[in-house]
C-alpha cells in the first residue's frame, strides 16, 4: 500500500475494539474534568509549580540553554517553518513547554497513578487541541496555501466542515464517502438474508465452487461495528476469500440498537447466537458448526460455548478467536484508555456508578476511540480537511470506520460487570441461563486465536491469555500489523506476516521468544487449520436458504443500512 493508504489503515485500528474497550464513557471523561478542576481550586500549591515550571523552561529556552523536541513521529511540526522561522520557532517551544507543564500538573496533583492517567489523558486532548497547527496563522503550509490559492483552500475548507455539520459528524471526515456504498463496492460477495429476527439478519453466501466442506462457519462480528470489514471489499474479503476455498459461509448482522433496544444484554446476545447456530445447522443439515468470534463478541461466544459443555450438547466445532481478549485483565493495558478501567478485586469501579446502563451511540464511540490517537484521527484530518481544503482519500477501511453501531444501555452494564467480575478466569463464575460455566480447557473444542501485534487496543499479549483460557488446543497465531490491519490481510500483501508456536507456554513473552515467523497473510493458515475441522466435500446447494428459511433479500440486507 502507499503510505497514504498505510496512514488511513492506521487510522482505523481503533475501530473494531470498541466493544472490547468500552469501559470507557463520555461520563467518565466528565468527571475527570470536574474532578481536575476541583483539584486546581483545591491545590493552589500544584496550579503554582506546574506555572512556575513553564516559566522557567521558557526562560531556559530563550537563554538558549535548552531546545524542546516534538515526539518522534509528530507530523504537526514537520514544515521547516518551525525550524527557521524564529516567531514560529519560538511559538513551538512555548507550545511544547506548555504540555510538559499540563502532564506535570496531572502528575503532582494526583492522589495515585490511575488518577493520574486519568488526568493525563484528558488533559494531552486539550493539549492536541490547543495546538498552534490547528489554527490557520499558526500553520505555516496552510497560510502558504492561502496565499497560493487566491483564499480558496479557505473557502473548500469552509464548505468541507459545512458538510461534516450537516452529517452530523462528532470528527472531521476521514474518507471520501461519496466514492462507496454499501452492497455495490463494499459487501458485495452474492449471498441472501436467510433470517431476520428484530435483533439481527442472518447471510448466507452462495457457493462460488463444485464442492463445499460440509460443515459452515457462522461469523459473529462485534457488536458495536458493522460486520462488513469482513466482506471489504472485492480481493480484500476474508468471507469471499474463505467461499472461494469452498467453505459455507454465514455471517450475523447485528441491527443497530435505538433506544427501544435497550433491553438488549449479554444475555440477550447469547441468545441471538445461539438462534444462528441453529439456523446454520438446520439450512445445512450439520449437527455442529465452525464459529469465528470477533472482539467484543468473543466473551459472548465463550460463554455460549461453555453453556453448550455444561449441558452437554455440541453445536460448536470450533471457534476462531479475532483479537479478542477473553481474560478482562488485559482491559487495563491499553494505553491512555487503560485509565479508564477499574480492576480492584472486591472495590467496586468509582466511574461505573454513574455510568451503568446508559446506551451509548455510533458517534460518542466514534469521538471517544478517535480520542486515544487524536494527532493522527482527528486534528489531522482538521488540518487537511477545513486548513487545507483538502478531500479525503477514497479508502474503503476508512468508510467501515466511520460507518459505527452504538450499545444499548443494558449490554453497557452487563459488559461492564463482566470487566469487573473477569469471570472466565475463574471456573464457574461465568453464569449463562443459570447454569454455570466450567474451566473453558475442559470444553471438547478447538480454537485459533489471532492477535495484532500493533494492536494499541485488544493488546496482544491480553488476546494470548484467550488461548491459555482454551489449554492445549488452542493455536494462537500473532498477524505483525494493528487491529485491522491483520484482518484484513489478503495474500500477496509483501508486508504482512504472522507468527506460529506449536507450543502454548504460560507467558505471551514465551511464546514468541518460541515462534516462527512467516512471510504472507495469515489467510491461507487458517484456511487450513479451518479445513481440517470442516469434514468432507459434498455438491454445492444450488441456492441459499432452505425450505423452512427462505431467502428474504440479496445481502447485505436491510439491518447494516441503519444509522445510529
Amino acid at each position: 500500500m502507499s503510505s497514504e493508504s498505510d496512514r488511513a489503515s492506521g487510522a482505523a485500528d481503533n475501530a473494531l475494539g470498541q466493544n472490547t474497550l468500552g469501559d470507557l464513557r463520555p461520563s467518565d471523561l466528565m468527571e475527570t474534568a470536574t474532578s481536575l478542576a476541583r483539584r486546581a481550586f483545591s491545590q493552589p500549591t500544584a496550579v503554582a509549580k506546574a506555572t512556575l515550571g513553564f516559566w522557567g523552561e521558557l526562560l531556559t529556552i530563550a537563554a538558549g540553554e535548552k531546545r524542546l523536541e516534538p515526539e518522534p513521529g509528530d507530523r504537526r511540526f514537520a514544515d521547516e517553518a518551525w525550524s527557521n522561522n524564529a516567531l514560529y520557532a519560538g511559538v513551538l517551544q512555548s507550545y511544547l513547554a506548555a504540555r510538559r507543564s499540563l502532564k506535570h500538573f496531572a502528575t503532582i496533583s494526583s492522589e495515585d497513578e490511575r488518577q493520574a492517567e486519568r488526568a493525563d489523558f484528558l488533559l494531552a486532548q486539550i493539549g492536541d487541541a490547543l495546538a498552534p497547527s490547528n489554527f490557520l496563522l499558526g500553520n505555516p503550509a496552510a497560510l502558504r496555501k492561502f496565499l497560493e490559492t487566491g483564499g480558496m483552500s479557505l473557502v473548500r475548507g469552509t464548505r468541507n466542515l459545512l458538510d461534516d455539520v450537516i452529517e452530523r459528524r462528532p470528527i472531521p471526515a476521514q474518507v471520501d464517502y461519496g466514492a462507496f456504498e454499501v452492497g455495490r463496492n463494499l459487501a458485495a460477495t452474492p449471498g441472501s438474508v436467510v433470517l431476520r429476527t428484530e435483533m439481527f439478519e442472518l447471510i448466507e453466501y452462495s457457493p462460488q465452487t463444485p464442492q463445499v466442506y460440509v460443515r459452515p462457519i457462522v461469523v459473529v462480528p462485534s457488536i458495536v461495528n458493522k460486520y462488513y470489514v469482513f466482506d471489504l471489499a472485492p480481493g480484500r474479503s476474508i468471507i469471499e476469500y474463505y467461499v472461494q476455498q469452498g467453505f459455507t459461509m454465514f455471517v450475523v448482522v447485528w441491527r443497530n440498537p435505538k433506544p427501544q433496544h435497550d433491553g438488549w444484554g449479554m444475555a440477550a446476545y447469547e441468545d441471538a447466537v445461539d438462534t444462528a447456530i441453529d439456523t446454520a445447522r438446520a439450512i445445512t443439515k450439520t449437527a455442529d458448526v465452525n464459529v469465528w468470534a470477533v472482539c467484543g463478541a468473543g466473551p459472548v461466544v465463550a460463554a455460549l460455548a461453555g453453556y453448550y459443555g455444561a449441558i452437554a450438547e455440541r453445536k460448536m466445532n470450533s471457534i476462531l478467536f479475532v483479537v479478542s481478549p477473553l481474560d478482562m485483565r488485559s482491559m487495563s493495558e491499553a494505553p491512555g484508555i487503560g485509565a479508564y478501567v477499574d480492576q480492584v478485586p472486591g472495590v467496586p469501579a468509582l466511574i461505573k456508578k454513574s455510568r451503568t446502563g446508559k446506551r451509548i451511540s455510533a458517534r460518542e464511540f466514534t469521538l471517544l476511540f478517535a480520542m486515544l490517537r487524536a494527532n493522527d484521527l482527528i486534528w489531522n484530518y482538521w488540518v487537511s480537511n477545513y486548513l487545507m481544503g483538502e478531500t479525503p482519500t477514497a479508502f474503503d477501511v476508512l468508510f467501515w470506520n466511520g460507518d459505527g453501531t452504538g450499545m444499548t444501555g443494558q449490554f453497557n452494564a452487563d459488559f461492564s460487570d463482566f470487566i469487573d467480575e473477569n469471570p472466565f478466569v475463574t471456573p464457574g463464575k461465568m453464569v449463562v441461563r443459570g447454569t454455570p460455566i466450567a474451566d473453558l480447557s475442559t470444553l471438547d473444542i478447538d480454537t485459533y486465536v489471532l492477535g495484532a501485534k500493533n494492536d494499541h487496543l485488544c493488546v496482544w499479549q491480553g488476546v494470548y491469555r484467550s488461548a491459555l483460557l482454551f489449554g492445549s488446543r488452542s493455536q494462537f497465531v500473532l498477524g505483525n500489523s494493528g487491529h485491522i490491519q491483520t484482518i484484513v490481510s489478503p495474500p500477496g500483501n509483501p508486508k504482512a506476516s504472522f507468527s506460529t508456536n506449536d507450543r502454548l507456554p504460560p507467558t505471551a513473552d514465551e511464546w514468541l521468544a518460541g515462534a516462527t515467523k512467516h512471510p504472507g497473510s495469515w489467510w491461507d493458515h487458517g484456511v487450513a487449520w479451518t479445513a481440517a475441522r470442516s469434514g468432507e466435500r459434498v455438491a454445492a446447494p444450488e441456492s441459499c436458504g432452505s425450505a423452512e428459511f427462505v431467502p428474504l433479500e440479496p445481502a447485505p440486507g436491510t439491518y447494516v443500512h441503519e444509522r445510529g
